[in-house]
């Protein structure tokens, strides 16, 4: 009795071993498959390898429009700040009015 269970035993592992081997030889040639027939398609790499004036034309020219993007922006904020920096003709007025009344006091004293 003993010796069926070892035969069995050693049949069973046997398999496992067989069927360890051959799934990784076949996941192994997936792989290769996949690795022989593969090839880039990028249009973005291929714009920078095959079509270097036009790729980097365009990539400076994203950059101008950025650049050109921030600083009419910043402009505007200046443009702004320069705003709120004027004084109005009523708030020139009131300036006027506070500085002849404190003259006025001073006179007084």
């Amino acid at each position: 009795m003993p010796s069926i269970i070892l035969n069995q035993m050693a049949e069973m592992i046997n398999l496992i071993g067989n069927f360890i081997i051959a799934a990784d030889a076949w996941t192994g040639n997936i792989q290769n498959e996949m690795d022989a027939r593969y090839v880039e398609q990028s249009s973005l790499t291929n714009l920078f390898t095959e079509h270097k004036f036009w790729g980097w034309t365009g990539l400076l020219a994203i950059f101008f429009a950025i650049a050109a993007i921030f600083y009419f922006q910043f402009q505007a904020w200046e443009q702004e700040d320069h705003k709120q920096e004027e004084i109005t003709p009523k708030q020139k007025e009131f300036v006027e009015f506070l500085e002849k009344s404190s003259n006025q006091s001073k006179n007084k004293e």
